[in-house]
C-alpha cells in the first residue's frame, strides 16, 4: 500500500468515526432537551386555580408571579403599578410565593396574593418575574420578564 493510500484510508477512518460521534452527540443532546421542563404553563393550557385569585373567566388577567427575594422583582411591580395607574391595562394579579413588596399605597391597582408557593408550581414557574396572560380560562401567554416592554405588551392590549 502506497502512502497515499494509506492517508486516504486514514482520512476515510477519520470521517466515519467523526460521524459516529456526532451523531451520538446529537441524540444525547435530544435526550437532554426532552428532559428540560418549558418555561410556563403551554398557550392554550386550562389556567389552574383562577376562582382562588379571584380572576373572571371570561376576560383576560395578567398574573405576576414575583418574590421579595429577586432584584428584578420590585422595578417589575414599580412599572405594573405605572401601567395599572394609566387605566389601559388588562386586570393584574401580583401572586407572591410569600410576602408581598412594598406598593406604597398603589394596592389598589392590582390584585395581590401572597403565600402561593403551590401556584409558582401549577404554572411551571422557574423564576421570578414571570408573567402568564390568561383569557377564557385559558392560558395565552406565559414569559419571564425580560424588560418593560414585555409586561407593557402583556399588560396594554394592543400595545406596540
Amino acid at each position: 500500500m502506497s502512502f497515499a493510500e494509506a492517508a486516504d484510508l486514514l482520512s476515510w477512518t477519520g470521517l466515519l468515526l467523526l460521524a459516529l460521534v456526532a451523531a451520538r452527540l446529537g441524540r444525547r443532546v435530544r435526550a437532554l432537551e426532552a428532559r428540560v421542563p418549558e418555561l410556563g404553563l403551554p398557550a392554550g393550557a386550562r389556567a389552574p386555580a383562577l376562582d382562588r385569585l379571584r380572576v373572571g373567566r371570561d376576560g383576560p388577567a395578567l398574573l405576576l408571579f414575583l418574590s421579595s427575594g429577586c432584584g428584578a422583582c420590585p422595578v417589575v411591580l414599580d412599572e405594573a403599578l405605572s401601567i395599572a395607574a394609566a387605566g389601559t391595562s388588562v386586570p393584574m394579579h401580583a401572586v407572591f410565593p410569600d410576602e408581598a413588596l412594598p406598593m406604597r399605597g398603589r394596592e389598589h391597582l392590582v390584585q395581590v396574593h401572597t403565600g402561593e408557593r403551590s401556584l409558582l408550581a401549577d404554572y411551571r414557574v422557574p423564576s421570578t418575574p414571570f408573567a402568564v396572560l390568561v383569557a377564557s380560562g385559558r392560558v395565552r401567554r406565559a414569559e419571564p420578564i425580560r424588560s418593560p416592554d414585555v409586561l407593557r405588551e402583556l399588560a396594554v392590549p394592543n400595545s406596540p
